[in-house]
């Protein structure tokens, strides 16, 4: 029994971590939907500068605030922190995009509804995969 629970943890966390970049992929496409069908066709550069990381965020851009596996820092889970990301060097005006400008430009925002519309099913993910991990672990091991 000893051993089966030493080996929870990690479970945990790999189930986490994979649950985790999976989720953040999905909330980056749904963002990158939300720039195609309210910006021109031709802005590449800020469809390009959507995406996710574990380290640090591109130069420029801006980000959801980390995004933690577990809600406390007790769970051994809780120390993954991934960050999605939008706007980088050569798609600086992102942010003008999403909360608009004082000197006229709309706020057309696609980074944060994404994050909103998706934030539970993001969370949800990562619950469910870690439950079931450490189920099929403690039948196996």
């Amino acid at each position: 029994m000893v051993a089966k629970l030493k080996q929870i943890p990690a479970v945990a966390v790999d189930a986490a971590r994979l649950a985790m970049e999976e989720g953040a992929e999905e909330i980056c496409e749904y963002m990158r939907n939300l720039i195609r069908s309210n910006f021109k066709p031709g802005d590449g550069d800020l469809l390009r500068s959507v995406g996710w990381t574990w380290g640090e965020v591109p130069a420029g851009s801006f980000m959801i605030d980390e995004i933690r596996s577990g809600k406390t820092k007790g769970d051994q889970y809780a120390t993954l922190r991934i960050k999605i990301y939008a706007g980088n060097r050569d798609a600086f005006y992102a942010r003008f995009h999403e909360f608009g400008t004082k000197t006229g430009l709309p706020a057309r925002p696609f980074f944060f509804p994404a994050w909103k519309a998706k934030r539970a099913d993001f969370r949800k993910k990562i619950r469910n995969r870690v439950r079931a991990a450490i189920r099929e672990a403690w039948r196996n091991g």
